[in-house]
């Protein structure tokens, strides 16, 4: 049976910005419903266009729906899977955007029925505002978006998933979820505690009035996710606790491996900045290659879309990245030393 509704289950900035994406496709043949035990974000949300129609309950929402999106922080999560079960029509895709993959998997596989297919997602995009006035329709244009097909997904759920990742403007990374969520900590996590701990360490200092009139944009940027959602960043830490507790440790020895730099004098100290500074130009001057693991051909929104609502499958399985062209040109060491004005010596 055809299904030509997609589900948004929590419209806050995330929720919001996959439904206005979605929502501003031309010719689009499908309804967006949105369900916020936040009525009021569901009222914004439809206000500002993320949604078509706002309901009250879990089982109005996923009725029929075949896509359902969960965007909501992680435990809530695992509430609306828990629940929505008996509601799901079957053949239906379920996916999420949740920042933690190992717990959403193992949920998932307990909880809804053999007759739905899940496929766990994660965007690296996001603001440090919430709610869906903060909402952009671009807020994954050019983002990583991690995937992580349940074993009992199928070829098609995985291309619906892969259509809504291209319809958004991201690109899709398939990663095993315990990878995921070990990587996911030191770089995304990790900056989140940091945050939080610049903050309250000058913050709670006795020089804070004098000292907060001298923060200026380097205080401002590096202590940004403080502001973001303590619920998400909550759940974030609770089910991604060892992997955070192992970066903090690691962050404590590089601390010291600095403070041992400026125990030791100018060069040293020097040293460590300057190789500091030629490794992160390298990196941003030579993006890591995607690797390219075998999969389903990342489709077109309007085929996974089409395919979602009038059903059938792929004809063949081919490399997913290979739509994103050729490797971006690589930058050699050589020119990166001249661009910085490093001697081979220095190093």
């Amino acid at each position: 049976m055809a299904q030509s509704r997609i589900s948004i289950l929590g419209t806050g900035l995330i929720g919001s910005s996959v439904g206005l994406a979605l929502a501003a496709r031309p010719n689009r043949q499908y309804d967006i419903v949105g369900a916020d035990r936040d009525r009021s974000n569901a009222r914004t949300a439809k206000k500002l266009g993320a949604i078509d129609r706002e309901v009250g309950s879990l089982e109005e929402s996923v009725s029929g729906a075949g896509l359902v999106i969960i965007a909501t922080p992680v435990m809530a999560a695992r509430h609306i899977l828990q629940e929505i079960g008996p509601y799901l029509t079957a053949g239906a895709v379920v996916t999420d955007v949740c920042s933690t993959k190992a717990d959403i998997m193992r949920w998932a596989e307990e909880y809804l029925p053999d007759t739905v297919s899940f496929v766990g997602g994660h965007p690296m995009a996001g603001k440090e505002q919430s709610g869906p006035a903060a909402a952009v329709a671009d807020l994954f244009k050019n983002a990583t978006w991690a995937i992580t097909p349940s074993p009992k997904a199928d070829e098609r759920a995985v291309g619906v998933v892969l259509g809504l990742v291209e319809a958004l403007g991201a690109t899709p990374l398939y990663i095993d979820p315990a990878e995921h969520d070990q990587y996911a900590a030191a770089v995304s996590h990790l900056p989140l505690v940091m945050s939080v701990a610049l903050f309250r360490l000058v913050r709670d200092s006795h020089g804070w009035e004098d000292a907060s009139l001298l923060a200026g944009s380097g205080f401002k940027d590096l202590t940004r996710l403080a502001s973001g959602d303590p619920t998400m960043s909550r759940d974030i830490m609770m089910t991604n606790r060892e992997a955070v507790l192992h970066w903090i440790n690691r962050l404590q020895t590089e601390l010291g491996t600095i403070a041992d730099a400026l125990k030791l004098g100018h060069e040293p100290t020097y040293d460590l900045f300057q190789s500091t500074q030629f490794d992160r130009e390298h990196f941003l001057l030579n993006p890591p290659l995607r690797r390219r693991p075998d999969g389903p051909e990342a489709p077109s929104a309007q085929d996974a879309f089409g395919r979602l609502f009038v059903g059938g499958l792929y004809d063949k399985l081919k490399e997913t990245t290979n739509k994103f062209g050729a490797a971006p040109s690589r930058v050699n060491d050589a020119e990166l030393k001249r661009k910085l004005g490093v001697r081979d010596d220095d190093l």
